[in-house]
């Protein structure tokens, strides 16, 4: 609860919390009204008394929260003691002017609602009993009751909803951290590529940096979106591919084959990149083999193929995170790897 009130969602909150609160005394009331009308063999009470009691039970409600409130982050013996003195400095002018308010605005009403008749005062307690004190310190209690009762939902609420977004926050950072990215490695050996290429082949050097500029772009620009199409994806591959096949060691080439008619699917983006440096470029065992990748598609599947391989890629983890039961991969004689994965549509 703010007070005043600063904070629209906490002040949703607690407004809700006094509707019900109202309920809850409206409930009361009435069960008043139909026990002191059906069992009391003396006079009954009327609509006007538990209407206009309800009305106080609601407004007098505030400062009772409000007090809490002020004390709630206090240690509890703290709490206990500084509500006691205010249940009773409440009892006390609950029992002195604010029943005399009461039973003044309840016979001004009844001149109005029932005119030209006699009425007695209304049932309240008498400051004179003292005693009575006990009574009102339960109902205060009952009060309490409902500002820690709902404050304790509000902080659980807040907590949960924290936890959910931290977690939400966890899982993305470990998305970024799975996320295969261009190895700077890549860079400085292409770069010193080139510029060997530009020292001795100059013709040679135009194509490389043009397949460099349209990787970086890629890296830059689109690989920063979730998901990316299909067919851009595809290309950067190819891009990527021949670029690393010019660096590559003579007799070790990668052959890469992809479908061109491409449906219009979506996938994370630098995925297939990264499968690409994981098992060919990083591992010795292919440093003096040819490799051939392929991709062709069939409706939402992608089917990637890698001939020869028998070693378990390294990009499983991303696998698991991003496509969970959307994909399968294992080895056969015939093909090697195969990683069937679903994506999907644009």
């Amino acid at each position: 609860m703010i007070w005043p009130f600063h904070h629209k969602a906490d002040t949703r909150y607690w407004l809700k919390v006094f509707g019900w609160y109202a309920v809850a005394e409206a409930t009361v009331q009435l069960l008043f009204y139909f026990i002191f009308n059906t069992f009391n063999t003396g006079e009954g009470s009327n609509v006007e008394y538990h209407i206009l009691m309800l009305l106080f039970h609601c407004v007098l409600i505030w400062p009772v929260w409000w007090v809490a409130r002020m004390v709630r982050k206090q240690p509890v013996a703290v709490q206990i003691i500084v509500n006691f003195i205010f249940a009773l400095m409440y009892g006390y002018l609950w029992l002195v002017p604010v029943q005399d308010v009461f039973a003044f605005v309840y016979n001004s009403i009844l001149d109005i609602t029932q005119p030209g008749t006699t009425h007695s005062n209304p049932t309240i307690d008498s400051k004179l009993h003292y005693s009575i004190l006990n009574y009102q310190i339960l109902k205060h209690a009952f009060r309490l009751s409902w500002y820690y009762l709902a404050d304790y939902f509000y902080n659980y609420r807040k907590e949960e909803k924290q936890r959910i977004e931290l977690a939400v926050s966890n899982r993305e950072l470990q998305l970024k951290l799975l996320k295969w990215h261009l190895n700077p490695e890549f860079y400085f050996k292409t770069i010193g590529y080139l510029k060997k290429e530009a020292a001795e082949r100059p013709a040679n050097a135009g194509q490389p940096i043009l397949q460099l500029a349209k990787i970086m772009e890629y890296v830059i620009y689109d690989a920063r979106q979730p998901q990316v199409e299909m067919s851009k994806e595809a290309q950067f591959l190819s891009n990527y591919v021949q670029l690393v096949n010019q660096q590559l060691p003579v007799g070790c080439k990668i052959q890469f084959t992809y479908e061109k008619t491409v449906h219009r699917l979506l996938i994370t983006p630098l995925l297939l990149a990264g499968l690409v440096e994981g098992i060919v470029i990083k591992k010795e065992g292919y440093a003096r083999e040819n490799i051939l990748i392929s991709i062709d598609f069939s409706g939402n599947q992608l089917r990637l193929t890698v001939a020869g391989l028998q070693i378990p890629p390294a990009h499983q983890p991303l696998l698991d995170e991003l496509y969970t039961g959307k994909y399968t991969s294992g080895f056969t004689k015939q093909d090697g790897y195969r990683l069937t994965l679903l994506l999907d549509a644009a």
